[in-house]
């Protein structure tokens, strides 16, 4: 063996630890934030189901989100019934009500989503590719097919609402006595 070769081996093994820290460097996750806001207006206790009477009945809830933009995380909601749902997030018009849908996602609603309004059981959505968003917005839900219903609790939140979007007779926004269950959640 030649005799540069210990030193050679001698190197190699001191370099290894940087070698390997540089390529686990590469390949490390990104932090996640460390501070996620849960905005809600429910009181985490469900008691009864929102159901649809129609195809174009809408419940809709609004979020006043704080000051500045925020990077939505995802959208909550038990589920109580199975069948499809659309789920719309839409920005807010200057009279404050639902305007351009900025987001739409269906959901088919299984037994395995279904909850009893008080086994933590929810139905996540991602919306980590959400713009930005700010100010108010509303999440409205509507049944596609079946009889799909989610949770709502008894709070009197005056932030949800239930709308028939049937262009033949339409009806705007009516307060709800009762919140659905729905959870955005966010990160400034």
């Amino acid at each position: 063996m030649p005799p540069t070769m210990p030193s050679v081996r001698l190197v190699a093994a001191a370099c290894l630890p940087a070698l390997l820290a540089a390529a686990c460097a590469s390949t490390t996750v990104p932090t996640r934030p460390s501070r996620e806001l849960v905005l809600a207006y429910d009181d985490a206790r469900g008691s009864g189901a929102l159901a649809f009477p129609k195809d174009t009945y809408e419940s809709v809830l609004r979020f006043q989100l704080p000051e500045g933009e925020h990077k939505a995380l995802r959208l909550r909601f038990q589920a109580q019934a199975p069948g499809k749902l659309e789920i719309n997030i839409y920005d807010s018009t200057p009279l404050e009500t639902p305007g351009t849908a900025i987001r739409t996602l269906t959901r088919e609603l299984a037994a395995e989503d279904l909850s009893d309004g008080r086994d933590g059981r929810w139905v996540v959505e991602d919306l980590e590719d959400l713009r930005p968003l700010k100010g108010i917005v509303w999440v409205g839900v509507h049944r596609l097919t079946g009889t799909p219903s989610i949770w709502a609790s008894s709070v009197v939140s005056g932030q949800a609402f239930v709308r028939d979007n049937d262009p033949t007779n339409p009806m705007g926004l009516l307060p709800t006595k009762r919140t659905p269950m729905i959870r955005l959640e966010l990160t400034p």
